[in-house]
């Protein structure tokens, strides 16, 4: 009878532990399932929105349709670049017309800007453009000094052509990369991130009695580089307490900018 009774309990324990194990092992597969299929997700909606950038470039290369420049025929400030550029709020008190456009290039950039920013005779003109020239270096990565120089002699270009029209600078570094989990496991995130630093060091050589440079991308880092995450959408853009943040050292800037030029000369 003990051993009867023994065996059973043994076998109870053993069965017990095999259905622990087998429950261990449904978790573990569906947590991987839901993984694969949140990663499939992403790597479905970052495939359709460079399909529709990869469209709309071919459709309208300059961006010409993308902004209603017919109201305005003249502005003080500008905002100009990207998408970056496109969704910033101008500064609480200031006026600026925008004329960033989501998804161009430098070369898109300096390609366009006798249409969209020449017309305006702007007295500023704030420029923050560069990351999609360098978030390329994800499938051109041997081209990487290439796009990089590249994207270096567009912003020069860019800012001497403003100069040249008689507006001012604001030339503002990239700010870096917000990634999340995924993102951060992909080797180009890093490639990006450094590009982006080298093209910061770049901008920053730019400063001159006109051309004035804002440093977005320390406004913005987190300890490890990459955008704060309170200030993170995805991996190109930010969110409005960025802009928030970015807004209250630009607001200043603007200020003291407008005292000095409306102070009368000696």
């Amino acid at each position: 009878m003990v051993t009867i009774k023994l065996y059973a309990t043994v076998s109870r324990t053993t069965i017990t532990g095999e259905s622990t194990l087998i429950r261990r092992f449904y978790l573990l597969g569906l947590a991987l399932f839901g993984a694969a299929c949140l990663a499939g997700i992403l790597a479905w909606q970052r495939a359709r929105h460079y399909e529709r950038l990869f469209h709309l470039v071919r459709l309208d290369p300059l961006g010409l349709t993308a902004i209603d420049a017919t109201p305005t025929t003249s502005a003080r400030f500008v905002f100009f670049g990207d998408s970056r550029a496109a969704a910033w709020p101008a500064p609480a008190g200031f006026t600026i017309v925008n004329r960033g456009v989501p998804g161009h290039t430098t070369a898109q950039a300096r390609l366009r800007y006798v249409m969209h920013v020449s017309p305006l005779k702007p007295e500023l003109v704030i420029v923050q453009v560069g990351v999609n020239d360098l978030t390329a270096l994800a499938v051109f990565e041997r081209d990487t000094e290439t796009i990089i120089q590249t994207t270096i002699a567009n912003l020069r270009a860019i800012v001497d052509l403003a100069r040249s029209e008689g507006s001012r600078v604001i030339v503002t570094t990239i700010f870096p990369l917000g990634p999340n989990a995924f993102e951060r496991l992909d080797p180009a995130t890093s490639l990006i991130q450094s590009a982006i630093m080298r093209v910061n060091e770049a901008i920053a050589a730019l400063a001159a009695p006109d051309v004035i440079v804002f440093d977005s991308a320390a406004l913005l880092a987190g300890v490890d580089g990459y955008v704060a995450e309170p200030y993170q959408t995805d991996l190109l853009h930010i969110n409005a307490e960025g802009y928030r943040v970015l807004n209250e050292a630009l607001g200043r800037l603007l200020a003291e900018y407008t005292g000095n030029r409306s102070s009368p000369k000696p």
